[in-house]
């Protein structure tokens, strides 16, 4: 790296030198297509489905238009291709935060392994430049894995479901991808920070597996297991058929119970993502069909744990220097 090079310079030629060593090994490529195959069969059977209706409303409609009739004496279905991208989401909560953490173990572990590290940080280059060119490199990885599973969805959707997007439809899209982008960059920087500081790599990567099962998979099954309002389907309130003021009297004996689940709960960023996105996307049926505006009011807190979360894991990795010494001793 030629000592002339701005601060800038230096911290984009070591992101794109990441970029062409994934797309050499194929990683970046393999991790795109798994993950947009993944998200192609969570929708296809539900778009078949949706096809299947607008095909039916369309043929009635024909046949009333033929025998003269009005056509307002059937309903027009009421017709959410978005609402298919359920599976996509969750794909990405899980799948996709598993590519994140290995390309940052993989980010972490290339240059511990074959000591150019070291060599890296003997160059004019403040360790926090070297930081921030990594977890910028892996924040582009994110954006452009999840670019192409949304660009790839959002072009097959309509002719799977036959249901066509409007610009409105896209703006969503985008702002799921944006949401999408926060949340694997948050994890990639996680994989690659702990892959970083660790005794080694793979002691590294074990640790932010184990985080990553607490935050992805076990806060949130806690935190929906001890509602019990989720142990029946539809609730148990309404099977019960208790009334809206019976139900807040019997939560109010609970309180601090409810107060140490939604805690739980809460801690998951995961669950702040699906949140934002099932809203966003108007999966979740209380969502469906209304203004964006609103829903996005509402949702601001979802929103601003994404970014706090990524910005506060991004920032405690800029924050702690590197030790060169400590790494030329690794073997």
């Amino acid at each position: 790296m030629p000592d002339t090079l701005s601060p800038m310079a230096r911290m984009a030629t070591i992101g794109l030198r990441d970029a062409r060593e994934a797309l050499r090994d194929g990683f970046v490529l393999v991790a795109i297509a798994a993950l947009t195959l993944a998200a192609l069969v969570s929708f296809v059977t539900g778009a078949i489905a949706l096809n299947g209706d607008a095909a039916t409303y369309a043929q009635a409609k024909a046949l009333l238009l033929k025998l003269g009739k009005d056509v307002s004496v059937i309903a027009a279905p009421e017709l959410y291709p978005l609402k298919l991208l359920r599976g996509t989401v969750e794909q990405i909560e899980i799948m996709g935060a598993v590519i994140a953490l290995v390309a940052g173990y993989r980010a972490a572990a290339a240059e511990r392994g074959s000591q150019a590290l070291a060599l890296i940080l003997t160059r004019p280059l403040h360790h926090w430049q070297y930081l921030a060119a990594k977890l910028a490199g892996g924040a582009g990885l994110a954006a452009v894995l999840l670019a192409v599973v949304f660009t790839v969805t959002g072009m097959l959707l309509p002719w799977v479901s036959g249901v066509a997007l409007s610009a409105g439809d896209a703006l969503r899209l985008v702002i799921a991808w944006g949401a999408g982008v926060l949340y694997l960059a948050g994890i990639y920087a996680m994989g690659f920070g702990l892959s970083l500081w660790a005794r080694s790599p793979a002691a590294g990567l074990i640790t932010a597996f184990a985080l990553w099962l607490m935050v992805v998979l076990v806060a949130p099954q806690i935190g929906d297991t001890m509602d019990p309002d989720n142990q029946v389907a539809g609730g148990i309130y309404a099977q019960l058929s208790v009334p809206k003021a019976e139900q807040d009297r019997i939560k109010a004996g609970f309180a601090l119970y409810e107060t140490i689940r939604g805690g739980i709960e809460q801690a998951s960023v995961t669950k702040h993502y699906e949140r934002l996105t099932f809203a966003v996307l108007g999966i979740k049926d209380s969502y469906t069909g209304k203004p964006l505006g609103p829903i996005l009011t509402e949702k601001r807190g979802d929103l601003l744990f994404l970014l706090f979360f990524t910005l506060g894991i991004g920032g405690v990795v800029l924050l702690r220097p590197i030790n060169p010494d400590r790494l030329t001793k690794e073997t």
